[in-house]
C-alpha cells in the first residue's frame, strides 16, 4: 500500500504541474474572464454554453483546479491508511490539502474581484505574487510528501547550522524570484514590446507603466540568486555526503543553469506564450530540485563541529 501511495503522490505533483501550466496560458492569453465575475459557476451555469474560445480556456483551467482538490483529498485518505497518527507522510498530505484549497480561494478571488485580462492595478500584480507563492508552496508541499513516501526520513530543523542558514537562504530567494517573476510576466503580457529595442526603451522609460518599470529587476535578480545557488548546492554536497545529496545537488545545478538560458531566449523571442509556459515549468522544477536537496540534507544534525582527538604522550 505505502509504495503505491508513493508513486500516487508523484503523480499527484506532476498533474499539478500541468495545472499551474494550464493556469499560466490562462493569465497569457487573456481568459481569466472568460466566466465572467462568476465562480464557481462559469458565466451563471454549471456547464456553460461556450461561445469564446476564453470561456473553453478557462472553464477547462477550473475543471483541471477541481480535479487537483480531488487528488489532494485522495493523497490525505490514503495518506491516514498506510500511516499512523502523527507520520510525517500524514502532516505532508494535509498541508498540500490545506494549499489546495488556498490556492483555490486565491483563484476565485481574482475572479470575484476582477483582477484579470486587462487589469494592470497594483492589487492584481499583488495578487498575482502572493498566488504563484502559494503554488510554489504547494508543489514543495506535494513534493516532500512524495519524498517522505517514497523511505525519505524526517527532516530536522534545529543544530543544522551554516547548512541550514544557506538552504533557507536559497528557498526565501526562490520564493522571492518567483514573485517578481509572476508580475513581470504580467507585464509582458499587459504591454508586449514589438521588438526587442522596443521592449528595452520601455524598461527603462520613467513614465513607463510599474509593471514595465519592474521587468528588468526580475532577470537581474534570476543571475545573482543563480550564482548562489549554484554555489550553495556544491557546498552542500560536500558538507552533507550522501546519493541523494549528491544527485539533488547536480540537478538543481543543472536546471538552473538551463533556466537561464530559456529565459534568456524567452526574452529575445518576446516571450511568446509557448516560451513562457516551458520557463515556468522549469522554475518549478527549479524548485522541486531545491525541495529535495534541502530534504536530503536536513535529516541529520550538523557535525561541522568535530573533536580533535587527544594522543597520549
Amino acid at each position: 500500500m505505502r509504495r503505491r501511495l508513493a508513486i500516487f503522490a508523484w503523480f499527484t505533483v506532476a498533474y499539478n504541474l500541468l495545472v499551474i501550466m494550464w493556469g499560466a496560458f490562462v493569465r497569457a492569453t487573456g481568459s481569466g474572464a472568460g466566466c465572467g465575475r462568476h465562480w464557481p459557476l462559469c458565466n451563471g451555469e454549471v456547464i456553460p454554453r461556450a461561445e469564446q474560445i476564453e470561456t473553453l480556456i478557462e472553464f477547462a483551467h477550473r475543471i483541471t483546479s477541481a480535479a487537483s482538490g480531488i487528488l489532494a483529498i485522495g493523497l490525505v485518505f490514503w495518506a491516514v491508511r498506510a500511516y499512523e497518527r502523527g507520520h510525517i507522510v500524514r502532516r505532508g498530505a494535509y498541508a498540500s490539502l490545506g494549499f489546495v484549497i488556498l490556492e483555490g480561494i486565491l483563484g476565485a478571488g481574482l475572479v470575484l474581484f476582477e483582477l484579470v485580462t486587462d487589469n494592470s492595478s497594483v492589487a492584481r500584480a499583488v495578487a498575482m505574487a502572493i498566488h504563484l507563492v502559494n503554488t510554489l508552496l504547494l508543489i514543495g508541499a506535494m513534493t516532500l510528501t512524495a519524498w517522505w513516501a517514497s523511505g525519505g526520513r524526517s527532516i530536522r530543523l534545529r543544530d543544522q547550522g551554516t547548512v541550514g542558514k544557506l538552504l533557507l537562504t536559497a528557498i526565501i530567494g526562490m520564493l522571492l524570484l518567483g514573485a517578481s517573476g509572476a508580475i513581470t510576466a504580467l507585464g509582458d503580457t499587459l504591454f508586449p514590446a514589438r521588438s526587442f529595442s522596443e521592449g528595452l526603451a520601455q524598461d527603462f522609460n520613467p513614465t513607463a507603466h510599474f509593471l514595465i518599470q519592474l521587468r528588468v529587476w526580475h532577470p537581474a535578480f534570476a543571475i545573482g540568486l543563480g550564482v548562489y545557488i549554484v554555489a550553495m548546492a556544491q557546498w552542500v554536497a560536500r558538507k552533507r555526503p550522501s546519493p541523494a545529496c549528491n544527485i539533488a545537488s547536480a540537478i538543481l545545478i543543472v536546471l538552473f543553469g538551463l533556466q537561464i538560458g530559456i529565459g534568456a531566449l524567452n526574452v529575445a523571442l518576446l516571450v511568446p506564450v509557448s516560451m513562457q509556459l516551458i520557463h515556468l515549468l522549469m522554475a518549478d522544477l527549479v524548485w522541486i530540485a531545491l525541495v529535495v536537496l534541502s530534504a536530503a540534507a536536513l535529516t541529520t544534525p550538523a557535525q561541522e563541529t568535530v573533536a580533535r582527538p587527544v594522543y597520549a604522550a
